[in-house]
């Protein structure tokens, strides 16, 4: 452990160090502050330790300068925040809001709902920022496109946040500037729109939006949107979630990269027209100035903006530019807009993954000197980023992406093609309107950079798809304290410097190494690479390849969230489904998961969209011999497309029949209802009359009855049973006492959703399952519930 005397040696050289480079120390000082200003008392601590540094080396002019920059950016900080914070307190004293507003954002639907960022144009609440919500009866005018003026009425509320939930909802509102929550009653246009600059930025991102469009289907448009301009309300939920799991949810968000992105490709352009350094340098601090604020002035775009436009500063005056001193300047300058900014997932991660590049993409860079520059330079970029966010994604989201590393880097020749191609279809759009008498050639252009653009996007696309279904692509990791993530960044730290003096033992032979390969014709260099390259591949399928099917009766009731989907495959290799659960679920999968290469059945119960939403992507993942139809004539769309890719696809359609046996491998499936129904149309509620069956094997039998409760169980022959899944994810059931004394399980599942709006399971059915089951189990506590029939008994395992 080094001396007193030692640390004082290295304060002072630190504060030496800090004191050659005054800008550096003021943005930091500066940032520090505006930082800690949301807790006063930690920015007198934060500037008490950094004097002292500074005294430490007897540098007493840089403890006074330190201190006051501190406390001066708290103060700025404190100053700004009650400026955000006065728009509140004018909607708690509303209460109400009745007037005109401005919709300042593309709407974001969700399962019941739409939701959208409004400014209060007239009304008591007159200025404030509020999250409107509009039920499904509602619809945005104009298709909610951004700066119209809307007609708006409804409760304003204050925003609360859930028991259970990891996000802080309230948190997050107020770093956005949204003081509340509007339950709209009301909602029309007035046919007015916003003007000034925010209404030709929205003119013009409404004709970059159109070019985008162009060429492509609706669903890779979305996700150009989502790249270019920051605009990922349209993506489809799934193919997100796909992005995530991956680790590519930082390309469907704008961020530092576009602007790199849009500098390369502008400033060679701008050389060909012959502009001079200093234009190019004033031209493109124009491009960052009108793309900041087009692509939605996000914070991390905030950061990149700053960052870029300091270099181009740098540059233009002759002097080299500092990194580390635009990204301190950065901080400054977000955290001056929005000191709240800093508690921002999206800021965090921005500022990370810069740093993490400072740090570690040059001696990354050195280490794949052997690879071509573009693609060494490229591949240390990624791999820094994604080593220095992996700590802090664990912290926010609870999980980190496993193949995210090898996800980016194979996706990294697609990235940049994609959003060179769409940042020129958006300038094409934008040019456009400005030239009338070109529009139509220049719409031509953008089409056909679209088709172009729309196959790079759908390559992109199904990289993101195959990378997120491999088996254990994503891992729970829940840093759930600041400690933690130190910590984590700490493991990190220690592991690059045993990697640094690994390399400095081997870096001679290395060397030498690296040398005689280069020496090597090149004929055989090509031969070595295509071998090492096939090997790899090999090795990678190998080990990405789904697992075997169980060796034994085996019954999974899936965590496909709030819905049903249970698995029974028979040992040998048959296996059958009942329901796929909602689309969120991912039940196809979890089937791959489980080792599931083909379904002898699948059962869609009746339907209802938590059972049968999912058996689409089933149905187009895994081949199916038969389907069962439990939609009891059934007008439900969704539910009828689902038979029409079944059918499209071969499978074998079987209605059911009480009293048939139907047979997959050595699995017997007895049906016990519904009874055929009388003619007319189907009833409006499908769950009395859903699929009930008892699949068994051997001497074991398991219970299903979908969403039927008691009032239908009851009317069937009800045998004894080893297991059961429990009716409509654990409902209240009066009658579920008297189902429990005929079936006299050992074994029950309740398949449901964590924080589901239904208050399942209820608690007179958690009562009534203790009583008389030994053992109760339930999806949104112990995950995906597996029970295994051996020889000796029933084991059960449970994925949490």
């Amino acid at each position: 452990m080094p001396s007193g005397s030692a640390l004082l040696r290295r304060a002072g050289g630190l504060a030496r160090f800090l004191a050659g480079r005054p800008f550096h120390l003021g943005a930091g000082a500066v940032a520090a502050g505006l930082a800690s200003s949301p807790r006063p008392s930690l920015a007198v601590v934060v500037a008490v330790v950094l004097a002292t540094v500074a005294l430490a080396g007897r540098a007493v002019r840089l403890a006074v300068l330190v201190g006051v920059l501190v406390l001066g950016g708290a103060a700025l900080g404190v100053t700004r925040l009650h400026t955000l914070d006065r728009s509140t307190v004018q909607v708690r004293e509303a209460g109400h809001a009745d007037g005109t507003a401005i919709l300042l954002e593309r709407p974001r639907p969700s399962r019941f709902e739409s939701s959208a960022a409004i400014e209060l144009r007239t009304g008591p609440a007159a200025g404030a920022r509020v999250l409107a919500r509009a039920r499904r009866g509602l619809r945005w005018p104009g298709g909610g496109e951004p700066g119209q003026e809307l007609r708006v009425q409804g409760p304003l509320s204050v925003p609360r946040r859930r028991d259970g939930e990891r996000l802080d909802w309230p948190a997050y509102l107020r770093r956005r500037g949204i003081a509340a929550e509007l339950e709209l009653d009301d909602l029309a246009a007035t046919g007015a729109r916003r003007g000034g600059v925010a209404g030709a930025i929205d003119r013009m991102r409404g004709r970059g939006e159109d070019a985008l469009d162009a060429g492509m289907s609706p669903e890779r448009g979305a996700v150009a949107r989502g790249m270019v301009l920051g605009e990922d309300e349209a993506i489809d939920p799934l193919l997100r979630d796909d992005f995530r799991r991956s680790g590519l949810a930082h390309v469907l968000a704008v961020s530092g990269q576009n602007v790199m992105l849009l500098c390369a490709l502008a400033a060679p352009l701008l050389g060909v027209a012959g502009v001079g350094p200093r234009g190019r340098v004033i031209a493109l601090l124009g491009l960052l100035a009108l793309y900041v604020p087009l692509a939605g002035a996000g914070p991390s775009l905030q950061r990149a903006g700053v960052m870029g436009a300091a270099g181009l500063v740098a540059l233009g005056a002759g002097r080299p530019a500092s990194r580390w001193y635009a990204l301190l300047l950065a901080a400054a300058v977000t955290l001056a807009l929005n000191p709240l900014v800093a508690g921002d997932p999206g800021w965090q991660l921005s500022f990370v993954a810069v740093a993490g590049i400072l740090l570690l993409s040059a001696p990354l860079r050195r280490a794949l000197h052997a690879l071509p520059r573009p693609l060494a330079e490229g591949a240390a970029i990624t791999v820094a980023a994604t080593v220095s966010t992996a700590p802090l994604l664990a912290h926010h989201f609870g999980a980190i992406s496993v193949v995210g590393l090898i996800a980016n880097l194979v996706a990294l020749p697609l990235v940049a093609p994609i959003m060179w191609a769409g940042m020129l279809q958006v300038a094409l759009g934008i040019a456009g309107g400005a030239l009338p008498g070109a529009s139509a050639a220049l719409a031509a252009a953008a089409g056909a950079l679209g088709r172009v653009n729309g196959v790079l996007i759908g390559w992109l696309d199904a990289l993101a798809r195959y990378f997120a279904a491999l088996p254990g692509s994503h891992v729970v990791l829940p840093l759930s304290s600041p400690w933690a993530v130190l910590a984590a960044y700490l493991g990190i730290a220690g592991v690059a410097l045993l990697v640094r003096l690994a390399v400095r033992r081997v870096e001679p032979r290395a060397r030498e190494g690296a040398a005689a390969w280069r020496r090597l014709p090149r004929a055989r260099r090509c031969a070595a690479a295509i071998v090492a390259a096939a090997a790899m591949a090999f090795a990678w399928f190998q080990l990405t390849g789904p697992p075997d099917p169980p060796s034994q009766l085996t019954v999974s009731f899936l965590d496909v969230g709030q819905g049903d989907a249970t698995l029974i495959q028979d040992g040998p290799g048959a296996a059958v489904l009942f329901d796929g659960g909602p689309p969120q679920g991912r039940a196809a999968r979890l089937l791959r998961e489980a080792g599931v290469r083909r379904l002898a059945l699948v059962v869609a119960t009746h339907a209802s969209y938590d059972h049968h939403g999912g058996l689409p992507e089933v149905l187009e993942s895994v081949p199916v011999d038969a389907l069962l139809d439990g939609g009891d004539g059934t007008r439900n769309p969704t539910f009828g497309a689902m038979l029409a890719l079944a059918r499209s696809r071969g499978v074998r359609i079987v209605n059911p029949r009480p009293g048939e046996i139907l047979r997959a491998g050595r699995l017997r499936i007895r049906i016990l209802g519904p009874p055929p129904r009388a003619p007319g149309p189907p009833p409006d509620d499908p769950n009395p009359r859903a699929i009930v069956a008892v699949v068994s094997e051997g001497a074991f039998d398991l219970f299903l009855s979908a969403d039927a409760e008691s009032d239908a169980i009851l009317d069937y022959p009800l045998p004894h049973v080893e297991a059961m899944k429990v009716p409509h994810h654990g409902s209240a059931d009066p009658g579920l006492p008297a189902v429990l004394r005929r079936l006299a399980p050992r074994v029950a599942a309740i398949e449901v959703g964590r924080h589901n709006p239904y208050g399942h399971p209820a608690p007179a059915t958690v009562a009534a399952l203790r009583r008389a089951v030994p053992h109760v189990y339930r999806t949104d506590r112990d995950g995906t519930v597996r029970l295994t029939v051996t020889a000796s008994g029933m084991r059960v395992e449970t994925g949490r």
